[in-house]
């Protein structure tokens, strides 16, 4: 069964101020429109546009509790760089959201990293071109020698080769360490 939905667009300030609406076909809004989540996710489940073919559910959180309908996909439309990004394996979502749920953070807490059970699996479809993403992080010792030559070639040497440091010992280890 195909269902219709819909969403407001996220307004994160790297956001495009027509690409959303474009693909939409709706007039722009004249802020930023980042993204466009279309799934189940709480924090900003997509609308159902007719319910009556859903069961009776106006959103999509709704019908996901009876349909099993575990995904969320964003429309990303950036006119400007986004923050880095890392995702946890499933085991580590788990965890990490029991952990935080028994120490009583609110789910709303800006100290929260785990605002739901699931990792976040990605998929990219560029619908732009140009389109420019990096992916991957960069081997620890290589980014150590980097830090080491930069401390070396001027101000703030010091606080580069504490940073250099922290990178030092086996790459799993090291990002271990980092988060």
């Amino acid at each position: 069964m195909f269902v219709r939905i819909g969403n407001t667009p996220r307004d994160y300030a790297w956001g495009s101020t027509t690409a959303i609406a474009g693909l939409l076909g709706t007039e722009p809004s004249g802020r930023p429109e980042a993204e466009l989540w279309l799934g189940a996710h709480p924090g900003s489940p997509a609308r159902v546009l007719d319910p009556a073919l859903a069961d009776g559910a106006d959103d999509l959180a709704a019908w996901e509790r009876t349909s099993g309908l575990p995904y969320l996909l964003k429309v990303l439309a950036a006119a400007g760089p986004l923050s880095l990004q890392a995702h946890p394996s499933p085991a580590q979502a788990r965890a990490g959201y029991e952990r935080e749920n028994a120490a009583g953070l609110p789910a709303d807490s800006p100290d929260r990293n785990y605002k739901d059970p699931f990792h976040k699996p990605e998929l990219i479809f560029a619908l732009s071109d140009p389109f420019e993403a990096l992916c991957g992080f960069r081997d620890p010792a290589d980014s150590r020698a980097a830090l080491e030559r930069l401390a070396a070639a001027g101000p703030g040497g010091a606080v580069l080769s504490g940073f250099a440091r922290t990178l030092q010992g086996e790459p799993g280890d090291v990002l271990r360490r980092a988060t």
